[in-house]
């Protein structure tokens, strides 16, 4: 016995040679049956997939016919699927057809005729038909002139003696076999056809799944979102007619068309778009029904608020504006101040060795942007039929705008999904609550962005087809469309709008002007004063008839009686209107006051939010020396330099919130009513030059600032002084980035009119807001709420004060620059 407990005496070990075989790799027929199963999940996908490699080979009209009552010879019903394309030559039929998952598409990306981006990648078109049902039977003819890039020359010989090709499956084959894949045979046959029918046709016979096409309102929403959703549907773009028609029991059914002339008519705004080498050109059309529109809100508006009387210097006519945006510079940024943070994707080249802009491909589009109000629909059906559009009913308009509404994604006409209706891709809804009133809005918008497709290459779909890849290149293409188009059409819109309020009302104005100076409006007077004149002025007439007895007629008596208690009457109202407009007065007075009070704290909760990230660095470091000390101590680790390292760090860290702290204290609430004596150029110097965190921020950005000019005194709270400062100089620091290398912030004290100039190297105050830019929510940030400097005007005005922008100089971006701030 051994150490194992074997017995070694009865093992007889015989030594063989060894033996080495090849055998080849088999695979069951049955394959065919369970991936069309697997990876086909029901008829609508494989209906979809035939239709792409309809699309694929550069048809424009390809007709489907379900009939699921006929009788065949390999079971009940009929699907014929035909359509008008390049067809396939006797190769392409037997050795791509036939063969599952070729790279054949994989090497032609393009098809050869219309340069269409290929769909069907993965060669599950005839693992379609074996879903659909229990036998194929197809007939091609290939277009030769058109593929003979792609067609070797023995196609084309062979195309001459036959043009036509057939090819029978019996699917059940595969289903029953149990023998290997090669084993089942296709039949194919080839002949010459005088009038050959070029395209491809499918024909299936023994429907698997008759209930499937059953009609009903499900399958009707699956039909128009699932197989018509797929293609363009707006008229005049889709250059290659790519049409799709299906009948289903001698039903048809066709996807509905959008008439862009008809889109055109209905909209308020019209915007065009091209990107093309890396140039980008938008043109925005504002009708004149929608200035018109905002004119007469504009009015009615004034006439409220008691101003009945305007006169408009020049007509408003449409309003078209050009712009275009070279992407390979940062220029831009000038021009549109909201996209200064706008920074688009890199890709680094390995071959070439260069980092260059991750560039997602040419595109272009249209968007119909319109008014969804009942004057805008009455204006619109009364354009159409002036425009020869037979139009009856608001109610058709409404279904019309219902169908067009969102914005599609195309490549080749063909759509990419799930960018069009319930799919706010472009921001819409959430740049409408970020920016001020316009006209952008989920259910106001139409229209479409057609990518070119060899171009666009780089932009990559997901593999389950649902969305593109957001790499370098889709976040890119995603910026260009969400971040500058559609935010530069809301600025513009906003900036129309503008034009029609006014700058400031004051209680005594009787006379204003509309932003844009093109309409004067007046009020004649206090109407409650008016309404005394009256009163007075009847009275008095009364008054004179009474005492020089015009008539001794006792009913002429009787009847100036009752004037007299009516005149008596109306004063009565007039006391009572009087005291109610004394009581609004006073509870509007009261709300200025609170608005006040909120002013300066929305003024000191911008001062805080620009050092949060200061105070989140000062707590991060504190945690980590903290950390790092403590572990010293309890390793018991001798090493006191590096301890006391960490404790001189955490005192320092300590000192610099302390600094910030005492930065914030002056604002403080219990510190709001301190009134003291302030050298204003000290102030200055304090807090924005040396060891205080503003002038921190301003070094770590490469700012140099400087506060020159003769000091003066003002009497004032130090706090509020540092609220309206801070804010000027939090401005100035955002900007000053874009004004070259030189980057500088002055304040310019001048001691004989009580004055401060504060400007900065940036690109100055940009020409659309010069006018309302101390108005609340008005900013060219991109995510700006447009308080500061409304913050600032009102501080300023609090304290007897005054801020105005210094219209007498320009800087060399040709904007105004200098904020002048006037003490008393």
């Amino acid at each position: 016995m051994d150490e194992f407990g074997n017995n070694n005496d009865l093992v007889q070990l015989v030594e063989t040679d060894p033996i080495e075989e090849e055998h080849g790799v088999s695979v069951a027929a049955r394959i065919i049956y369970q991936l069309g199963e697997q990876l086909i999940s029901d008829e609508f996908v494989a209906l979809a997939e035939l239709i792409k490699n309809s699309y694929d080979a550069d048809c424009t009209s390809v007709k489907i016919n379900i009939n699921t009552t006929v009788q065949t010879p390999h079971g009940q019903g009929r699907i014929v699927i035909e359509d008008n394309g390049n067809g396939m030559t006797k190769s392409l039929m037997t050795q791509n057809f036939l063969r599952i998952s070729t790279s054949f598409k994989k090497v032609f990306k393009y098809s050869p005729h219309f340069n269409r981006r290929t769909l069907g990648e993965k060669g599950l078109g005839r693992l379609s038909i074996q879903r659909l049902g229990n036998y194929l039977s197809l007939v091609t003819t290939p277009r030769i002139e058109r593929i003979k890039g792609i067609v070797s020359e023995e196609d084309v010989e062979f195309s001459k003696k036959y043009n036509q090709y057939k090819l029978e499956i019996n699917w059940n084959e595969f289903k029953e076999s149990e023998g290997d894949l090669s084993s089942i045979k296709a039949k194919c046959s080839y002949l010459f056809n005088d009038s050959p029918r070029y395209g491809t046709k499918i024909i299936i016979e023994g429907i698997r799944n008759l209930d499937f096409w059953y009609i009903n309102r499900k399958l009707q929403t699956r039909i128009n979102t699932e197989i018509f959703g797929m293609v363009n549907p707006f008229v005049q773009n889709n250059k290659q007619r790519f049409q799709i028609n299906i009948e289903i029991d001698g039903i048809p059914f066709s996807n509905s068309k959008i008439d862009e002339n008809v889109l055109d008519k209905m909209s308020d705004i019209m915007v065009e778009f091209f990107l093309e080498n890396k140039i980008l050109k938008i043109n925005l059309l504002f009708k004149k029904r929608y200035i018109d529109r905002l004119l007469k809100d504009f009015i009615n508006r004034m006439i409220d608020r008691g101003f009945t009387k305007h006169k408009i210097k020049e007509e408003y006519f449409e309003k078209n504006e050009k712009i275009e945006i070279n992407l390979e510079t940062d220029e831009f940024g000038i021009e549109f101040p909201y996209l200064k943070e706008i920074k688009l994707k890199k890709h680094y080249d390995i071959k070439i060795g260069i980092e260059e802009l991750a560039y997602p491909g040419d595109f272009n589009g249209k968007l119909f942007i319109s008014d969804q109000s009942g004057e805008a629909y009455n204006e619109s059906l009364l354009l159409l039929q002036q425009n020869n559009m037979a139009f009856k009913t608001i109610k058709e308009l409404k279904s019309i705008w219902q169908a067009a509404v969102g914005v599609y994604l195309f490549r080749n006409d063909f759509r990419i999904f799930p960018y069009g209706p319930d799919y706010d891709w472009l921001g819409v809804t959430t740049r409408s609550q970020r920016l001020k009133a316009n006209a952008l809005k989920e259910h106001t918008i139409s229209g479409y962005v057609q990518l070119d497709s060899i171009s666009s290459e780089k932009l990559t779909e997901q593999t389950n087809r649902f969305g593109l890849i957001e790499d370098e290149y889709g976040k890119n293409f995603f910026t260009l469309v969400r971040s500058i188009i559609a935010e530069i059409v809301t600025r513009h819109d906003i900036k129309l709008r503008a034009n029609f309020n006014v700058q400031e009302i004051k209680e005594n104005s009787t006379k204003v002007e509309s932003i844009d100076e093109n309409i004067i409006f007046e009020r004649l007077t206090n109407r409650v004063e008016l309404k005394q004149n009256i009163i007075s002025h009847v009275k008095q007439v009364t008054t004179d008839l009474s005492e020089k007895g015009v008539s001794n007629d006792n009913s002429f008596q009787i009847k100036l009686k009752e004037i007299e208690g009516k005149i008596s009457q109306l004063e009565k109202l007039n006391e009572e209107d009087e005291e109610e407009r004394k009581q609004e007065n006073f509870t509007i007075n009261q709300r200025i006051i609170d608005l006040q009070a909120l002013v300066g704290l929305a003024g000191q909760g911008m001062i805080v939010e620009s050092l949060t990230h200061e105070l989140h660095r000062i707590e991060s470091n504190i945690r980590y020396y903290a950390k790092n000390s403590k572990d010293i101590i309890m390793k018991n680790n001798d090493n006191k330099d590096e301890l006391l390292d960490y404790q001189d760090s955490i005192i320092q860290e300590v000192v610099y919130l302390q600094q910030q702290l005492e930065h914030l204290e002056p604002t403080y609430k219990k510190n709001s009513l301190i009134l003291e004596s302030i050298e204003i150029t000290k102030l200055l110097k304090n807090l924005y030059i040396g060891n205080n965190p503003m002038a921190k921020k301003a070094s770590m950005n490469k700012v140099s600032v400087n506060v020159v000019g003769n000091d003066f005194v003002i009497a004032a709270n130090k706090g509020l002084l540092i609220t309206i400062f801070d804010n000027l100089f939090l401005n100035s620091l955002y900007w000053v980035s874009m004004g070259g290398e030189e980057k500088k912030i002055i304040f310019e004290v001048d001691d004989p009119n009580k004055t401060v100039v504060v400007y900065d190297s940036g690109p100055g105050v940009h020409r659309d807001i010069e006018d309302i830019l101390f108005q609340p929510y008005e900013s060219m940030k991109q995510d700006g709420r447009g308080l500061g400097l409304y913050i600032v005007k009102e501080l300023m005005s609090s304290i007897n004060a005054n801020i105005s922008l210094d219209k007498t100089n320009k800087n060399k971006y040709g904007n105004y620059y200098k904020f002048i701030l006037a003490f008393k």
